[in-house]
């Protein structure tokens, strides 16, 4: 199997890793940039186990910014940031016609964008709770495991044969009949953690152990879910919330992308996020928590650059 990963950060590298160990012909579409530059020098992804400090240097066959060098792929695996889905539309000429573009990133939107470029019929969407962080780049942290959740994006199409090759990549995963409710649950989870992250500088592991920001992380939770029922789309809360705390004792070393972003100096994802939720605001008073959080993380990437931050 040929696999293309779009967006080789923390968490594309860690998938294109796995999908390497288990006999996948892997390449990556990836922006210029340090990340591109480490990839390509050193010959491949460096990974860090949880339970060590020694990194496996995985080989990629081929890393580009230009689709036209990449061979045709069977799957595309979709990480780049929500804000640069819509700049892969180079990337349609590299799907196999029976091929499938699965996304598992942040946010709502991105089916919907790869749909206009691959076709609705070869899309597959998902979620995922792994952890990682990039400790330098070209070399990525593993911080914990997690479910990867996934069903095609145009119902009853049969897209099984993709969980089956993220199962044998390592990876634990769930096929479902429609992605959607988890890809709300997924937004939900990204309000409370990657936001709070991002304005604490804490790890996930601090965050689950200070009760103001419990508080905070509830309230945000509950707008996202009151969202996700304007949009046709129940989510129960309470069995969310426990999730939640779960997968913040079981990521507690992580670094939320979000604070990854912050630190790294680049733009967060915050419109696909919280922006998305307040897309189902009646008035200017609704939803006021995440509209609050929404503004202070619109303030951190507007002071990007600025002297003194």
């Amino acid at each position: 199997m040929k696999v293309i990963v779009a967006g080789c950060g923390a968490l594309g590298s860690i998938y294109a890793a796995g999908l390497m160990k288990s006999g996948a012909e892997v390449q990556v579409y990836q922006r210029p940039g340090a990340t591109f530059d480490a990839i390509r020098q050193q010959g491949g992804v460096k990974i860090v186990k949880m339970e060590g400090n020694r990194a496996e240097l995985l080989p990629i066959k081929r890393i580009s910014e230009n689709a036209d060098e990449l061979e045709p792929a069977d799957l595309i695996v979709v990480l780049v940031k929500a804000y640069s889905t819509k700049e892969l539309k180079p990337l349609s000429a590299c799907l196999r016609a029976d091929g499938v573009a699965l996304t598992l990133q942040n946010g709502l939107g991105n089916a919907e964008l790869l749909s206009d470029i691959f076709g609705k019929e070869r899309i597959a969407a998902g979620v995922a709770t792994y952890g990682a962080f990039t400790k330098s780049p070209g070399t990525v942290q593993a911080a914990g495991s997690g479910l990867v959740s996934l069903g095609p994006w145009k119902p009853e199409q049969d897209m099984q044969w993709v969980a089956d090759a993220l199962r044998t990549a390592g990876f634990n995963t769930d096929y479902v009949g429609d992605p959607r409710p988890y890809i709300w649950r997924k937004l939900a989870i990204n309000a409370m953690v990657n936001t709070t992250a991002a304005l604490t500088r804490a790890r996930n592991g601090l965050l689950r152990e200070n009760q103001h920001v419990l508080g905070l992380m509830r309230r945000l939770g509950e707008e996202t879910v009151e969202a996700a029922l304007r949009a046709g789309v129940r989510v129960d809360f309470e069995d969310l919330w426990g999730f939640h705390m779960d997968n913040l004792q079981n990521t507690g070393s992580n670094r939320a992308s979000m604070l990854q972003d912050v630190e790294a100096g680049r733009q967060t994802e915050i419109d696909a996020i919280l922006g998305a939720v307040l897309d189902f605001a009646r008035d200017e008073g609704d939803f006021p928590y995440t509209r609050a959080v929404y503004s202070l993380i619109k303030g951190i990437d507007g002071m990007r650059g600025s002297e003194g931050v």
